[in-house]
């Protein structure tokens, strides 16, 4: 589900020309739209976007990982 942010984050990390970076902001934010009006959880897509952006920020992807085992509590509880 996430492949393509992914994919866009690992050019924006990787390259040096400006406009480049620039232009996959903007496919990031497009991409980031897309998933939110799709029903993806709207801060679990700010998280992992965060994480993205910097993957050696270890409180990014704790926070990620908290708050994902919280989601799943929170589901499987729902259910029953």
């Amino acid at each position: 589900m996430f492949s393509k942010l992914n994919n866009f984050y690992w050019f924006i990390r990787y390259t040096r020309i400006k406009s480049v970076k620039r232009r996959y902001y903007r496919y990031v934010a497009k991409e980031k739209k897309r998933l939110i009006e799709s029903g993806v959880d709207a801060e679990e897509l700010r998280l992992y976007c965060r994480h993205l952006s910097n993957l050696r920020n270890e409180r990014a992807e704790n926070r990620l990982i908290d708050y994902r085992k919280i989601l799943k509590t929170y589901r499987s509880s729902d259910v029953t």
